[in-house]
């Protein structure tokens, strides 16, 4: 691809990555996000990996970062959670979340705010559980985003990242999207992902990937 195609597509891409994904807005992201379903068809296998790699939730207060339209904070709290908290940074995703689980927002199960990953505003040791799904590779500041997510966690609290795991591939007509997402990702290997997670203090933990995505688990310990 010669250098004024690479510019549009970089331009472009990002422009939908944003609109679609990164900080989903207006029609599109809500169109993106399944309108009355919370969150992409392709999600929901995904929410379900993340759900068995957390374990039961039943009682725990819960974190999830990027919560997107919602539809993992539902499961979290169809599984019991005493009370679930998201953060996102969208507006419209937020607003998306709050409609798609009104009543418990109305019983005062879930709280949801908007604001920065690297800075979650909640004080230290509030949640047992922390859960980030699908938007780990939009993050400039991964490890004080995972230094904060320890922060949060109570002593013995566990997290639980489902990214997309690095290197990306050279971008090529056979891997075309990466000329229009490459330049939106922060992807990491296995090995990177591991330090990033004990150099924040968490143990017990176990990165694996599977090719197209990479599961993070960690504890904080007692």
């Amino acid at each position: 691809m010669n250098s004024v195609l690479t510019t549009w597509a970089s331009c472009v891409g990002g422009w939908l990555v944003d609109v679609t994904a990164r900080r989903p807005s207006g029609v599109i992201g809500r169109y993106s996000y399944g309108g009355a379903r919370g969150a992409p068809r392709a999600h929901e296998p995904i929410f379900d990996e993340a759900l068995e790699l957390l374990g039961p939730v039943e009682g725990a207060r819960c974190l999830e970062i990027g919560c997107g339209g919602g539809a993992m904070l539902e499961r979290l709290l169809s599984r019991g959670a005493a009370v679930v908290a998201a953060l996102d940074h969208s507006p419209d995703m937020l607003a998306l979340a709050m409609v798609y689980n009104q009543r418990a927002v109305a019983d005062e199960r879930l709280q949801l705010k908007l604001g920065d990953a690297a800075r979650i505003p909640w004080p230290d040791q509030t949640f047992d559980v922390a859960v980030s799904v699908n938007m780990f590779f939009f993050m400039a500041e991964p490890q004080q985003v995972l230094d904060e997510l320890f922060r949060v966690l109570r002593v013995g609290g566990r997290l639980v990242v489902v990214t997309a795991p690095g290197p990306l591939p050279k971008a090529s007509p056979q891997h075309w999207w990466v000329y229009f997402w490459g330049p939106s990702l922060h992807v990491h290997t296995d090995a990177d992902m591991a330090r990033m997670f004990e150099r924040a203090g968490f143990t017990d933990v176990r990165i694996d990937s599977d090719g197209a995505l990479q599961h993070c688990r960690g504890s904080r310990p007692r």
